[in-house]
């Protein structure tokens, strides 16, 4: 009687020990499987995250880009008419304090003869180190009396400053020509 008391008292017992060890091998393929959803889903999470800032970054760039090239545009393409107009457009381009350093370097009045300043050619270099300084090289065409006198090459540094997410030229320095072939 003793033996099979114990024989049924081990035989319940190891059929508890598989019984557990089956429920905590379920348990566990369950929990693994959550794990592993989760971990795809930081995945997924991450790559969207990285997507949506190489969005936000090329955004930016190119709020950058067509601020300095509208902002050239319009201080390099003139006339007559538009010679002392242009630092009105620049407004919103520019800060108050680099229009007003533009507007010293030209004269207070419109040039007596017919006038034509026209930006040819633009290409904008960004900075290895600096996200608000650019190097642009540019091109325009000077006509005199409706006859092109010169076409120059020239290097401009172009220094942006960023006001709650919107850009203006904050520096704008002629480097001088550049070499042409």
């Amino acid at each position: 009687m003793k033996k099979l008391l114990l024989t049924v008292t081990g035989s319940v017992t190891v059929l508890i020990l598989f019984v557990s060890l089956f429920s905590l091998n379920q348990t566990n393929q369950t929990l693994e499987n959550k794990l592993s959803k989760t971990e795809n889903d930081l995945k997924t999470m991450e790559k969207l995250i990285k997507q949506d800032t190489q969005f936000n970054d090329t955004v930016a760039n190119q709020k950058k880009l067509t601020v300095i090239e509208e902002g050239l545009r319009t201080y390099l393409d003139y006339d007559n008419d538009t010679y002392l107009t242009r630092f009105e457009h620049l407004q919103n381009k520019a800060t108050r304090e680099t229009i007003q350093y533009l507007k010293e370097l030209s004269s207070e009045e419109p040039p007596l003869l017919d006038i034509k300043n026209q930006l040819q050619e633009l290409t904008i270099y960004l900075h290895p180190t600096d996200e608000l300084t650019y190097l642009v090289q540019l091109t325009t065409e000077y006509s005199l009396d409706y006859e092109v006198v010169s076409t120059l090459p020239q290097l401009y540094q172009v220094t942006l400053i960023e006001t709650n997410g919107e850009y203006k030229i904050n520096q704008l320095i002629n480097l001088g020509l550049t070499a042409t072939n």
